[in-house]
């Protein structure tokens, strides 16, 4: 896959010149060459390998390793997937595909590229010996891209969020990241990698906006939401002086001219304000479009001599739990300085200038009178090898309670193009996780070694590069992965143990890195079955990808990526395949729900559809959701963690949208099972109080129950339904052998999660199941019933432990067919009581039994449950005492005596573990 991505202002096209094979773009030869480095690549250079052209063993092997990737492949449940747009201006534009074909989505994508693009598909290449080795697994012309002009305008941005509307919006697909370089002497020659995550139902409604600014005085905004694009245009008039530019809709959904001084640059070392308008831009789009992130930021140059800049920003609509939390832009600059902006928030300047000072000898820069400021912090610096000191800044700002959200690295051409110099810009935010916590995460880079300029200048000849390896860096505890992770390197990349720097960094010398002419390589390939390796197999999360591009022409690649542990991987239900093709006798005198839209479905042509939920169902979901909600703790409720409350449970479920299942084959099921219901309502489940329209829909005996899960388990089970043979992981034992619901959403709440690896974090999922509850068999204690209940006939079993305990009932259905999941609910907690109606500010009953707890005058009382955790974990050390500041005091707790002291009153109370399972 050709990969020259990073912040470059030459292309890996711009050198040795040669004809470009015939199915492969050519570099416009317009662009000079890049000068060489002064650094000496030398000084991480592995014992490996040389330069030198794949001999007939090597052919071989390579081949042999590729056909190990489709073992991989085919144990891989969340796969990713990257396409790369390779636009040259006056030459020929690529399409290519690196990773798994899941989910038919190389099929889709094709019909996308070439109805909507008029691509071509183009030969790959395959696996067979005799062949040469393929470098992606899908290749297309590309003769969508446009560019104008001599200040390095494009259709990219357009052409990226077009494909991101289509494989989010149509196909569900998760957008990961966007990386791209702007390469030629004027930036004509764009590259872009947008990489996709495993789908998620909330894709299917979640718009994307990208922002572009571009030094030469412009902003560019693309995206189909009309609302987002009119809110930001408006912004940009105000803030920025814009006025709209006719004349690009090629181009961008809006252009706007900004004012002269908007934009500043200064200086032979590139300075220049991108980053504080980055950081001011971030903060008012979450801002002034309620619910949406930023997802990634993609930084470039371009011009003749490469010291313009511009800044790609994409915004989603996925209600990160975050919200309107500020943005703290670093910028590490090999040129010797580490720049920050953003609001000074809790201090973080100070704590984080003391840090740099101390750790890493960075010093106040000297001041010059009337010079205007174009970050809000500056350090001079001695640069470090940047994944070390990514690694280090991301564990400071970690263990005070901030989390990396995106991060972008290249190299720049300073100052009349004399010399390149990386750099790195890493976006934090508050309010993550605790202080003190250092989450764990792996930065790893592939790097693809150097090759020599005669084989540069053969297109046909494939090159295996010298000095090609792969460097991992800790952030935290991450021992359980890094045996696994070397295993892997070792046996699919063919590592070998090449040391460890002084700086912590550990290095595998490879030769799996391949090319062929000067941008033609394997690197793209190898990147997704790595994301793949870490999220799937590993449970880890992908934070970012991007590529940076060195040495003579930009022909060493370097890729970054960087994974985080956010906690056990979710477990996804296993499912039953379900029938495509439909026995159309099977529902002669059946008539499908009248509510139902899909055309197909209801003339029995297919099996299923999700419709996605129109408002009204919305509401009657969000009312029945706060009339089921009780703020009643149980043993099952697990506590999580927020910046601004110890509340050990929500005061809400906010209802963020829904998606209805229409599964002919489960209805059909659902029919034949109420024929032999006699008939009648003896009880109605306390859904009924709430959602008018959606009970309406209902017959006697039956009511909507709810089930807790994740987002991709909840589409997972509307594929398929529930199955009795897996009871006791998804389902439950406790009142027997079943499938278990609950009538209250607070009690199903307990299960749901979102979907780790930092896809729409924050966001949970709970099926909406229309159910036969018939007569139930009712009883209150802990046993299996299931047996006695159909002995005496009845359809289902109720544990009423709101009887016996005050807690809530849950249903327990022993023939799936009773159980019809209908809606996935995605939805999110809320904390704060000033966000939700005053009738549900109510305080907590019960108890989780997780909790600590002191003795007061009138009982126990539960300690707050943020204190709580860290006293369970202190204990869990083996520690025998704790301080905690909680409001105004100050408290010792003696975790061996169980004594709780007020510092300032001296008075001291009994303390008592939580009940442990």
């Amino acid at each position: 896959l050709p990969i020259s991505m990073g912040c470059s202002s030459s292309a890996a096209a711009d050198a040795p010149a040669s004809a470009p094979a015939a199915s492969r773009p050519s570099d416009g030869g317009d662009a000079p060459k890049r000068q060489a480095s002064s650094k000496s690549f030398g000084s991480k250079t592995s014992v490996k390998s040389d330069a030198s052209a794949l001999s007939h063993e090597q052919h071989l092997a390579a081949h042999e390793r590729l056909r190990q990737l489709q073992e991989l492949d085919a144990a891989t449940k969340i796969p990713f997937i990257l396409v790369e747009l390779r636009g040259c201006a006056g030459g020929e534009s690529h399409v290519e595909i690196c990773g798994k074909d899941e989910y038919g989505v190389y099929a889709s994508l094709d019909q996308f590229l070439t109805g909507e693009w008029g691509c071509q598909k183009l030969d790959a290449g395959d696996l067979s010996d005799d062949t040469p080795l393929p470098f992606c697994d899908a290749f297309y012309s590309w003769p969508f891209f446009k560019a104008g002009g001599d200040e390095g305008l494009s259709n990219m941005g357009l052409a990226t969020m077009r494909l991101i509307d289509f494989m989010c919006n149509h196909l569900s697909w998760t957008l990961g990241v966007v990386n791209g370089g702007n390469v030629g002497s004027k930036g004509q020659i764009r590259e872009q990698q947008i990489i996709f995550k495993a789908p998620h139902p909330m894709n299917l409604v979640s718009t994307h906006v990208m922002i572009e600014l571009r030094s030469a005085g412009y902003v560019e905004i693309c995206g189909t939401d009309d609302g987002a694009l009119n809110t930001l245009k408006d912004y940009f008039a105000e803030k920025f002086g814009g006025k709209e530019e006719p004349g690009h809709e090629e181009f961008c959904d809006a252009c706007l001219r900004c004012d002269n001084g908007v934009f500043k640059e200064r200086g032979r070392s590139g300075e220049n304000n991108i980053g504080h308008l980055t950081s001011q831009v971030c903060d008012a789009v979450v801002t002034m479009l309620p619910g949406f992130s930023l997802v990634t930021v993609n930084g470039g140059n371009y011009g003749e001599d490469g010291s313009h800049r511009e800044q790609q920003m994409v915004f989603r609509w996925d209600n990160h739990p975050l919200r309107e939390a500020p943005h703290l832009l670093v910028e590490l600059r090999e040129a010797g300085y580490i720049e920050v902006c953003g609001v000074d928030v809790g201090g973080i300047h100070s704590q984080l200038t003391d840090w740099l000072k101390q750790q890493w000898g960075c010093k106040d820069p000297m001041k010059i009178p009337g010079q205007e400021p174009y970050c809000d912090v500056k350090l001079t610096w001695p640069p470090k090898d940047m994944i070390a000191a990514s690694a280090d800044i991301t564990g400071f700002f970690h263990g005070l309670g901030w989390q990396m959200q995106v991060c972008s690295q290249g190299t720049v051409v300073t100052k009349g193009g004399k010399s390149e110099q990386r750099e790195q810009q890493i976006l934090f935010r508050p309010g993550s996780s605790k202080a003190g916590v250092v989450e764990p995460h792996l930065f790893l880079e592939l790097y693809t070694g150097e090759g020599t300029e005669e084989l540069y200048a053969k297109n046909n000849v494939t090159q295996v590069f010298g000095n090609q390896y792969i460097r991992i860096r800790e952030v935290g505890d991450c021992s359980k992965v890094m045996a696994p992770l070397e295993q892997f390197l070792t046996e699919y990349l063919g590592g070998e143990p090449d040391g460890q720097s002084g700086e912590g960094v550990t290095k595998l010398a490879v030769e799996v890195f391949l090319g062929r002419g000067l941008t033609d390589n394997n690197l793209g390939l190898w990147t997704m079955r790595v994301c793949d390796f870490m999220v799937d197999r590993l449970g880890w999360s992908f934070v970012v990808c991007n590529v940076c591009n060195l040495g003579p022409a930009g022909t060493y690649r370097e890729q970054q990526l960087v994974f985080r542990y956010d906690g056990e991987r979710r477990d996804m239900p296993v499912v039953r395949p379900s029938n495509e093709i439909l026995d159309e006798s099977a529902f002669h005198g059946l008539s499908l729900p009248s509510y139902w839209t899909d055309k197909e479905v209801l003339a029995h042509k297919k099996n299923r559809a999700i419709a996605v939920c129109d408002q009204e169902e919305v509401e009657n979901l969000q009312e029945m959701f706060d009339h089921t909600f009780k703020r009643i703790l149980t043993r099952d409720r697990v506590y999580e963690y927020q910046a601004t409350s110890s509340e050990e449970m929500p005061y809400r479920l906010e209802v963020v949208h829904a998606f209805r299942s229409e599964n002919a084959e489960l209805y059909l099921k659902f029919a034949e099972r109420r024929e032999s219901y006699k008939g009648g309502w003896p009880l109605k489940a306390k859904t009924h109080g709430g959602g008018k329209m959606l009970n309406g829909r209902l017959l006697e005996g039956e009511s909507y129950l709810a089930h807790g899960t994740n987002p991709s388990s909840a589409m997972a089970i509307l594929k398929s339904g529930f199955q009795l043979d897996h009871a006791g992981k998804a389902t439950g034992t406790m009142f027997g052998y079943g499938v278990y619901l609950a009538e209250c959403v607070s009690k199903s709440d307990e299960y749901a999660r979102d979907d780790n690896g930092g896809t729409f974090p924050g966001l949970m999922a709970v099926l909406l199941c229309r159910c036969l509850v018939g007569e139930p068999y009712i009883v209150q204690d802990a046993g299996d019933a299931v047996g006695p209940a159909k002995e005496a006939g009845m359809d289902s079993v109720i544990g009423d432990r709101e009887a016996k305990v005050g807690t809530y009932r849950e249903f327990v259905f022993f023939d799936e067919r009773q159980v019809l999941p209908e809606y996935a609910v995605i939805y999110r907690r809320q904390y704060d009581s000033k966000r939700v109606p005053r009738y549900m500010r109510s305080m907590t009953s019960g108890t989780t039994g997780r909790n600590w707890q002191v003795q007061l005058d009138k009982g126990w009382a539960n300690i707050p449950a943020d204190v709580s955790a860290e006293l369970t974990a202190a204990d869990d050390a083996g520690q025998s005492s704790m301080e905690r500041q909680i409001g105004e005091f100050t408290y010792v707790f003696d975790l061996k005596k169980k004594q709780q002291l007020n510092k300032a009153t001296g008075n001291t109370r009994r303390i008592r573990p939580p009940m442990r399972r």
